[in-house]
């Protein structure tokens, strides 16, 4: 093909400028003085850079011989960095080459973009670094105009996932899990977590108990007996696969998860006595208005009630009164409320000294006249009692990893969904910074 006028004739001052600008350190590129052009390319103007790439091959790449002449030139359109949010090209014309002894052809190569590739190294790694940010696949695609399918691309070729070391696992870890995607085999995800550090472990497709089997056995007895302490939520199939696995592990239920036990019987209990209430009664109405408006107040920990400040509370007439004081009247509506208030608040008091003790003598001596529901709830906890023990006697809890959750939700929500979990997992750690850049 013919070669633009003058490209040959290598410009000193031009070719060193250009090369800082684009991070060029190949010397086998030359610019020429005129290189930089406008163009019109993915809708609007752009930045077109002129540039040769020659230098003279030892021997053919495939046969080996030093018959090789120059061939022709071979014109490459590469995509660079935008500049100002204008894209940027880089027109690079490659020096081909001929063997006179087995007539093969090929073509100069340089580091600065892959073989048979049209996007520029600085940019791959560009849209690599976005990838570790919070931010869409989709919006890193239109801010350096290519298409999602190459930034996809970037995902799987510039980044290792972690390799499974068989031999280790943290001493104390944290177990939970979170909505996956659809082509995962499981309705839930299974993430892993160290309870000292808080760093993710290993992100699982599904957490049924012969997956959560087969993953664990791959690694060693020696490396499972290590394990002293696991957090985790009241799914009973995961004391099934612990006790099986991890002989010497103390289980911890998370206490985040006692404290929700406890506040939903306690809530749905104020719920039943909302829709007891007289529907044709007026004063009835006004206290079912009461109970779903001040429902926080009623689910509060009694040490956080003002009992001091005085301030006007909607349907309460405009009165200056103390959240105390809605209190007593929220409680004074329905007196099967209020002896299961006082029970509630009892029981938090005791999880927030950590008196275990206390906490099951609670459980143990529940008054006859308790609501059944909100008593088959609470007695309910003796089924976990190793295990809330254990969360009482021990600083380790969930915390970390319902962080590190809610992290995956908001990728998640930043990026519309994912269509497969390979791509959600390698976000999730590539943000982590558990897997490395190639």
């Amino acid at each position: 093909m013919s070669l633009p006028k003058n490209i040959k004739i290598k410009d000193e001052n031009t070719d060193q400028m250009i090369k800082e600008l684009l991070n060029i350190e190949d010397s086998n590129i030359a610019f020429p003085k005129d290189t930089l052009t406008k163009e019109w390319g993915h809708g609007r103007m752009a930045n077109a850079f002129t540039g040769i790439l020659t230098y003279k091959p030892h021997h053919c790449e495939l046969c080996g011989f030093e018959t090789v002449i120059y061939h022709s030139y071979k014109e490459s359109l590469i995509q660079l960095i935008p500049y100002q949010e204008v894209p940027s090209y880089l027109r690079l014309f490659k020096q081909r080459f001929y063997c006179k002894h087995c007539r093969h052809t090929f073509t100069a190569k340089t580091d600065y973009v892959a073989e048979n590739c049209y996007l520029s190294q600085p940019l791959k790694f560009a849209i690599a670094i976005d990838l570790k940010k919070k931010i869409s696949m989709k919006d890193i695609a239109a801010r350096y105009f290519v298409s999602t399918k190459t930034v996809e691309r970037v995902l799987d070729s510039f980044f290792e996932e972690p390799q499974l070391k068989p031999a280790y696992l943290s001493k104390h870890l944290m177990i939970d899990e979170f909505k996956g995607t659809k082509d995962c085999e499981g309705a839930m995800c299974f993430i892993l977590s160290d309870a000292d550090t808080g760093m993710i472990f290993d992100i699982l497709d599904d957490r049924r108990n012969f997956k959560l089997t087969a993953y664990f056995q791959r690694f060693t007895l020696k490396a499972r007996q290590n394990v002293t302490h696991i957090v985790m939520d009241m799914n009973a199939s995961y004391h099934v696969v612990t006790r099986a696995l991890f002989p010497n592990a103390c289980v911890s239920i998370d206490r985040f998860h006692i404290v929700q036990q406890l506040t939903r019987a306690f809530n749905k209990q104020r719920i039943q006595t909302m829709n007891r209430l007289k529907k044709n009664n007026p004063k009835a109405m006004k206290d079912y208005r009461k109970l779903k408006k001040y429902w926080r107040t009623i689910l509060k920990k009694e040490t956080k009630i003002n009992y001091t400040s005085l301030r006007q509370f909607p349907l309460f007439q405009r009165k200056y009164v103390t959240e105390s004081d809605v209190l007593d009247y929220l409680l004074s509506i329905d007196k099967h409320l209020h002896e299961s208030y006082e029970v509630y608040q009892e029981l938090l008091a005791a999880l927030e000294t950590k008196d275990f003790t206390a906490f099951f003598e609670l459980i143990d001596t529940l008054p006859v006249s308790l609501d059944k529901g909100f008593k088959k709830a609470i007695l309910s906890l003796n089924k976990y009692k190793k295990g809330i023990i254990n969360a009482l006697k021990y600083p380790y809890s969930n915390g970390k990893l319902e962080g590190k959750n809610n992290l995956i939700k908001v990728i998640k929500r930043i990026a519309f969904g994912f269509r497969t979990f390979r791509h959600l997992r390698m976000r999730v750690l590539i943000q982590q910074n558990l897997c490395e850049i190639i």
